[in-house]
């Protein structure tokens, strides 16, 4: 791909964070509303951006492995296992967390070389993937989990 490709990778990491801040930004740190349930099994508002924060700091350190390692082979990552962490997160708390880690991420992607985006890595269940293609999987896992809160603040009104 081409850096102007990469250049709206950039943007997306950073600033989907805001769109998830934007978006939830009428709750409380105390609203019940970060933990209700739109069904028994999906994720909780508190959950969602925790579920974020963590897999941004897995993403991060699989793309610095890829840009160190020849090749290197990750075990999956199970997010069930993760949530159950979730509940004592502060939410609001969470939220500056995912805008921080986001600027530093699309920083550090904007840093890269052409070469390095092309550095490839593989997953059990997904296969080989470069850090091109780990990028456009985060901004695709923002959008179903933007589409989570929106029909979450949809149901609710």
């Amino acid at each position: 791909m081409s850096p102007f490709v990469h250049n709206y990778f950039v943007a997306g990491v950073q600033s989907n964070a805001r769109v998830f801040s934007f978006l939830l930004r009428d709750l409380a740190e105390n609203d019940p509303r970060w933990d209700a349930r739109p069904a028994p099994d999906r994720f909780s508002l508190r959950e969602i951006i925790a579920h974020l924060v963590d897999y941004d700091t897995v993403s991060r350190e699989r793309f610095e492995r890829m840009i160190r390692e020849d090749h290197p082979e990750f075990p999956d990552w199970d997010p069930t296992e993760a949530a159950a962490h979730y509940q004592t997160r502060n939410p609001l708390n969470q939220l500056e967390s995912l805008e921080l880690s986001r600027r530093e991420l699309g920083d550090w992607l904007e840093g890269l070389a052409a070469d390095e985006w092309t550095r490839r890595a593989a997953r059990p269940k997904v296969g080989e993937f470069s850090v091109e293609e780990g990028a456009a999987l985060m901004l695709a896992h923002d959008a179903y989990h933007l589409i989570q809160v929106v029909e979450w603040l949809q149901a609710t009104k």
